[in-house]
């Protein structure tokens, strides 16, 4: 065995012989799950998703092809210059055989185009538009205006992704609170199963309200898993919108009811929906197809041109040229472009723009509508829900105290257990629904922020002393 092969098999024995767990240490190992809470305010939130989100950067792009677009139709009214460097190298031609005359006919064709075997030409040419009809300006202006409607689509997309995100947040909040409820109403089941149990020892309470006390205990627990599952799953959507990993553990700090015990009061619920963004973009894009069917009737008219040309050729006799070597030449000229016959394409092109000027006129019409209807329902909406969060807020004051008489009722004999475990439900169906419709109240502002396209007038108020708004007569 020669001395290349030990060396192989020296090397293929090392390997063999290493342990598994070093040859795992080399492979790639997946990043680790963070561990550590991100505590998450409504701004934050907000600001994550305007930042990171795929609607807001599908929008941007959509801005920036606008404004490509402006550039574009800018151009058309700009001079237009251009330069070429060509070199010709002549292979073979008709008119060698003259050029190798001694004479002067063969000189001249040797320098010349026809029979030079090298040649190279500088050419540098200008054009300008000097009049089309009115096309270039209508181009202009209709891009112009598509770019507007980009902007304001952009605004829509940006209030629609703070809607959403809002919405999400008060739902993983209104969750959360739910989670608690559950817990605290499991908590005063066992507190009260573990009473019963004292009394039971006792001889002051009898088997059957042991037995009804650990059943309406244990009936808690579904409740409270039920409850975490649900905050779980609200958790996840909150995720996806403000680009969080899944992985990551999330905690929304932002409570419904401020630390202060105000809430905002919507001080003007007009439903004027001239300032919303979608309803802007539609007139901006109505705006455009107006001007694209005066650019396609521009068609029908001529086009008038100016330009220049010069040029620099040389016919060296070795493949690179000296600066004397070159010849100018240099031309201008006036160009009348006149459309006579196109097969009726320019007459199909009208016809189109004329049926999307009429489609954006129909979809203006319908934004504006639709604006209007949705304002109006969120409208009523908070009005609603402001209603019903004060009577909630009432009932689970009632319920707190009828479940803490309950409690010394039966604690002195005076009650039952079925009086209890009524109370307790009682409360905590109370609680739900007071957190529902706060969760319902403030869903029903941001969406009305949306509807009409910017913040609204509101005032903070405490929950027990707020007055809600009355619905105002003529206000669509």
């Amino acid at each position: 065995m020669n001395r290349l092969s030990l060396c192989a098999t020296f090397v293929l024995a090392t390997a063999l012989s290493l342990p598994a767990t070093a040859l795992a240490r080399r492979e790639p190992q997946p990043r680790p799950a963070p561990t550590d809470t991100l505590r998450l305010t409504l701004d934050d939130a907000l600001q994550r998703a305007l930042t990171h989100s795929e609607e807001m950067r599908t929008a941007r792009a959509n801005v920036k092809q606008t404004q490509g677009q402006v550039l574009q139709a800018m151009s058309q009214a700009l001079p237009q210059i251009s330069g070429t460097i060509l070199y010709d190298r002549k292979l073979q031609s008709l008119f060698s055989g003259m050029a190798a005359d001694t004479g002067v006919f063969g000189a001249i064709l040797k320098n010349s185009s026809f029979a030079a075997t090298h040649a190279w030409t500088v050419n540098l040419t200008a054009q300008q538009l000097l009049w089309s009809g009115g096309k270039v300006g209508a181009a202009l202006r209709t891009a112009r205006a598509a770019n507007r409607a980009a902007r304001e689509n952009e605004r829509e997309t940006a209030s629609e992704l703070k809607f959403q995100v809002r919405q999400t947040y008060y739902d993983a909040v209104y969750s959360q609170r739910l989670v608690e409820i559950a817990e605290s109403t499991l908590e005063q089941a066992r507190a009260h199963l573990s009473q019963v149990r004292s009394g039971r020892l006792e001889g002051s309470r009898s088997e059957y309200e042991q037995l009804r006390a650990e059943v309406d205990a244990a009936n808690q627990e579904p409740g409270v898993v039920a409850a975490r599952n649900g905050t779980s799953l609200a958790l996840l959507n909150l995720k996806r919108l403000v680009d969080v990993r899944l992985e990551q553990p999330l905690l929304p700090i932002t409570p419904l009811v401020a630390r202060d015990g105000t809430v905002p009061v919507v001080t003007d619920l007009s439903t004027a929906v001239g300032q919303r963004p979608a309803v802007a973009a539609a007139n901006h894009m109505l705006e455009a197809r107006r001007l694209a069917v005066k650019l396609y009737r521009g068609q029908y008219w001529p086009d008038l041109y100016v330009s220049t040309d010069l040029s620099h050729v040389a016919y060296p006799s070795d493949p690179w040229p000296v600066r004397r070597e070159f010849r100018r030449n240099w031309d201008a000229y006036v160009r009348i472009d006149v459309p006579i016959f196109n097969g009726l394409r320019t007459h199909g092109q009208v016809v189109e723009a004329r049926a999307e000027y009429e489609k954006a006129k129909a979809n203006r019409d319908l934004a504006q509508k639709g604006a209007a209807i949705e304002a109006a329902q969120a409208r009523d909406e908070i009005v609603r829900s402001q209603t019903t969060l004060l009577a909630r807020r009432e009932t689970v004051r009632q319920a707190q105290r009828a479940w803490e008489l309950a409690g010394v009722r039966f604690k002195n004999g005076m009650s039952t257990q079925i009086e209890v475990s009524d109370a307790r439900l009682q409360l905590q169906s109370s609680e739900v629904n007071e957190v529902q419709a706060m969760r319902d109240y403030l869903v029903a502002i941001a969406q009305l922020e949306r509807a009409v396209g910017h913040p609204l007038s509101v005032e903070h108020q405490p929950l027990e002393q707020f007055v809600p708004v009355s619905n105002p007569e003529g206000t669509h």
